[in-house]
């Protein structure tokens, strides 16, 4: 069967070599906000729903759909925490055991030279010394960097 010029069952058969819950927590990145919460809730612990909010000066909607699509794809945890400030419910969003390995894991393929260190009790990672410090690096054959993004191709554009 074949659909906007895909053959699904060649797709299929290699969609299934990798498990469903790596391709959801890949696809959870789809979109730059998700992927700058991801990076602020991996260098920075967790964070309450406003906090995020303001931060990047989302509103609402936008920041509960970024988030949403975080936490589906295992990447993020949404938790409520009582007694806090006059003992109101807030909603607080961290990163999952398996967000913090795909962020490790990511930055190990990007600049493996590199370490992150991982703190297991703020939920975070450390980039002190690691991305702040590359970042003022020379890029002079760096593989890897998309600052010519408008030549690479976007999801779903066709490929026929």
């Amino acid at each position: 069967m074949r659909v906007r010029c895909i053959n699904l069952g060649i797709a299929g058969r290699y969609l299934g070599m990798v498990p469903l819950e790596v391709r959801e927590a890949v696809s959870a990145l789809s979109d730059d906000l998700r992927w700058a919460v991801y990076i602020a809730l991996a260098t920075e612990g967790e964070k309450y729903f406003t906090e995020l909010k303001e931060e990047f000066g989302a509103n609402p909607n936008t920041m509960t759909t970024a988030l949403k699509g975080l936490v589906g794809g295992g990447l993020v945890v949404r938790q409520v925490r009582t007694g806090d400030i006059g003992d109101r419910r807030k909603i607080y969003y961290a990163l999952t055991p398996a967000g913090i390995r795909l962020f490790a894991a990511l930055y190990d393929v990007a600049l493996p030279s590199r370490r992150l260190t991982r703190d297991p009790e703020l939920s975070r990672v450390d980039l002190a010394g690691t991305a702040r410090g590359a970042v003022a690096e020379s890029t002079a054959g760096v593989r890897g960097r998309y600052d010519h993004y408008d030549s690479v191709p976007r999801p779903g554009a066709e490929r026929c």
